[in-house]
């Protein structure tokens, strides 16, 4: 272009239209001495981005990027920064900027920036609100996903729990035979203490309504979880843990899915450092489609 704008002996003027005057004049500055102001690269970091894809410097280019990453990238610009760098060819830049409107869609919504994206790209607003619902979803899934393992440790706690106090005895509850001692070593099983209360309210209670007592009904069911994931019901000291494996033949097919997949999810907490007397995660797996 400048060996072009000298024709016949006269110069002729090379138009840049579209951004500020002074933004040339950094521009053109760089071009001859590589050289920039940091108040100039912050005053016309957008404008100079544009330019250096523009007329193809990509050492310019590089290094608006590299600024905006590192600071000039802030809510006010990111919505602009986000369509320059999908038009110019950023695509490092176009995934920092999008992760950033995502972190701060119900700020960013109601600007006159995205107001006038949804204006001018109407297809792009509309993939960013849809990756924004994506992005939630998968946020709550996340986070069910988490409750629900914290469900299955509490479970397998519980199991260890339980097999402890039918064997070996904790503090004030365990087997007929077994010699409680006052100095009783402190019990490592942080799950002891509540399923401690929940034996004893089992052992006396005398509710006697339609469909039983809830707590009841939840030792009923501990038991059944315990007896599907006993290794050895035969040395087994958990009571009715025999009982619940006969019981299994005669269940429906949905029940038995239905454990399986509990026992499955249960025992695929703890990987590593699995209690010996519980069956590994392949047994019970195994037969669940």
């Amino acid at each position: 272009m400048l060996k072009q704008a000298k024709r016949h002996g006269k110069w002729h003027a090379i138009s840049i239209r579209g951004v500020p005057h002074d933004a040339v004049r950094v521009f053109i500055r760089f071009l001859y001495s590589a050289c920039y102001e940091k108040e100039e690269m912050n005053e016309f970091i957008m404008h100079l981005l544009l330019l250096s894809h523009a007329y193809v410097v990509p050492q310019l280019k590089r290094l608006c990027e590299w600024h905006l990453e590192h600071g000039l990238l802030n809510t006010e610009n990111v919505i602009d920064v986000f369509q320059l760098a999908l038009l110019c060819d950023f695509p490092r830049l176009s995934v920092i900027s999008h992760r950033m409107i995502m972190n701060h869609f119900k700020e960013l919504y109601a600007t006159e920036a995205w107001i006038a994206m949804q204006k001018s790209h109407p297809f792009l607003e509309k993939e960013l609100r849809d990756s924004v619902i994506i992005e939630e979803n998968m946020r709550k899934d996340r986070i069910r996903k988490c409750n629900e393992r914290r469900i299955y440790s509490q479970l397998y706690e519980a199991m260890e729990a339980l097999v402890h106090i039918c064997r070996d005895g904790c503090k004030t509850i365990g087997p007929h035979d077994k010699d409680f001692k006052p100095n009783h070593a402190p019990c490592n099983y942080q799950a002891c203490k509540g399923l401690e209360s929940l034996i004893r309210h089992f052992a006396g209670c005398k509710l006697k309504v339609p469909g039983g007592c809830v707590h009841c009904k939840r030792m009923w069911q501990l038991l059944e979880l315990h007896s599907r994931v006993c290794a050895d019901s035969d040395q087994c000291r958990v009571p009715l843990c025999r009982n619940f494996k006969e019981k299994m033949e005669k269940q429906s097919k949905k029940d038995e899915v239905r454990w399986k997949l509990l026992v499955r999810n249960m025992l695929g907490t703890k990987i590593i450092g699995r209690s010996p007397f519980f069956l590994p995660v392949t047994s019970s797996s195994s037969s669940v489609s």
